[in-house]
């Protein structure tokens, strides 16, 4: 049964374990909560990287943290993944927001390997 809203976590610092589990369920159940700035909607199209593959680069349990999660000064936690989808590898700057109550994330900007 899916939950009408994503899970909260009550954690600080933000672990990188809790950012993949949060991150990983608003990219399965929660899409509607995940918002494409317009700097990331530019950088795909001048990078050729393609809504599916971020999708699954946020899916992915075997993407890697390269940098993060860390602390902004607004309260998001910020965060780069990186991984590979359909055979590029990818890496996708994150801000997460309300991690601790109502989880949602901005997608930042994206750039190719």
């Amino acid at each position: 049964m899916r939950k009408s809203n994503p899970q909260g976590v009550n954690e600080f610092p933000l672990t990188e374990e809790t950012a993949r589990k949060i991150i990983n369920d608003l990219a399965e159940n929660h899409t509607h909560r995940i918002r494409w700035s317009k700097h990331v909607k530019a950088r795909m199209r001048d990078r050729g990287v393609t809504t599916g593959q971020i999708m699954t680069l946020l899916k992915s349990k075997h993407s890697v943290f390269r940098e993060g999660p860390y602390a902004e000064t607004n309260g998001d936690w910020k965060f780069n993944l990186k991984g590979t989808a359909a055979g590029k590898v990818i890496e996708l700057t994150v801000a997460l927001k309300n991690h601790h109550d109502s989880p949602s994330s901005v997608l930042v900007t994206v750039w190719i390997d």
